[in-house]
């Protein structure tokens, strides 16, 4: 995975959702989630066979309760204040979906692999899946350190 064009492909698409410039950086270790954090997860299913149960890969996403807010806020024009949890939901799952994406297009042969849909992830299950398996990957945004 080049991991320039990575972190690049994760600042531009943060940009476009947001309008706000964020620097992203590689990390060594998960971060424990919050409890006002939002979770999600992508499947990264085999494109022959597509069975979610058993996907080649999957995406994490971990968002802290103002990031969500300042994306679902720069999506739907809304103030913070007028947003729904419904918003914050569909804001996070629609960010997980360009990451996956922008993921996939740095990966070495993508050419077997099909996205699945985001779907919330329920934050006691976050360290299970963001400890589990290899990790290829981890990024977070440098400039609001947890």
């Amino acid at each position: 995975m080049q991991e320039g064009v990575v972190l690049s492909n994760l600042a531009r698409a943060w940009s476009g959702l947001t309008g706000q410039s964020c620097a992203f950086a590689p990390s060594s270790d998960p971060p424990a989630p919050r409890a006002d954090d939002a979770c999600f997860m992508l499947p990264i299913t085999d494109c022959v066979t597509g069975f979610s149960s058993h996907p080649r890969a999957i995406v994490l996403l971990l968002l802290g309760a103002a990031e969500s807010q300042d994306l679902a806020a720069a999506m739907f024009g809304l103030p913070p204040e007028q947003l729904s949890a419904a918003d914050l939901q569909d804001a996070g799952a629609e960010l997980c979906n360009i990451l996956s994406a922008s993921l996939m297009e740095c990966l070495d042969d993508s050419s077997l692999a099909n996205l699945g849909l985001p779907q919330p992830l329920e934050l006691s299950r976050w360290p299970d899946l963001s400890l589990r398996g290899e990790r290829r990957a981890l990024f977070e945004l440098s400039d609001q350190p947890r």
